[in-house]
């Protein structure tokens, strides 16, 4: 097992935490919790890693939180979003799915996922045209892309599918 001391949250940090002067001062900085808590983009992979395993193996509730935790350490950080939207999809939350979706589209306006998720979330909501609306967005972020023609064929065929119930 891997040395547990990089999660450690260091002691100079827990006294800038102490200090509410000190530690708005920092936030006003645009400082996230991750920077004032010291942790690395290596420490925050491995909180990631965890957090994607709790979600793999269908612990959802857990995988949720544990992805509020990393968008609360670094909320400009996409795939925490998604993550926490697809955790709280599986949970039935789709309001707190949307509200995540939202946020993952904020930290990368360009991403077709957050778009193509969320209209699952109206769906199952029965808000069958504000689904399609969102699977337009993502067909038209998905562009000729290689890289997303699986989620451009998907959404197509979902919003095939939805049209074709209205």
């Amino acid at each position: 097992m891997e040395s547990m001391e990089e999660f450690r949250i260091p002691k100079e940090a827990i006294e800038r935490l102490k200090d509410p002067e000190v530690l708005r001062g920092h936030l006003s900085e645009g400082k996230t919790f991750q920077e004032l808590l010291g942790y690395t983009n290596g420490t925050m992979e491995k909180f990631y890693s965890g957090a994607h395993l709790l979600y793999e193996q269908g612990m959802y509730q857990e995988a949720a939180d544990a992805f509020v935790f990393l968008t609360t350490l670094n909320p400009y950080v996409h795939n925490f979003w998604l993550g926490l939207g697809l955790a709280e999809q599986h949970n039935e939350e789709y309001e707190a799915a949307l509200v995540a979706y939202g946020m993952a589209t904020m930290s990368d306006m360009d991403n077709p996922l957050p778009h193509y998720h969320s209209s699952r979330c109206h769906y199952l909501m029965g808000d069958y045209d504000t689904a399609v609306s969102m699977l337009d967005l993502a067909i038209n972020l998905c562009f000729d892309d290689e890289k997303h023609s699986t989620v451009k064929s998907d959404a197509i065929s979902a919003k095939l599918h939805i049209e074709k119930m209205l």
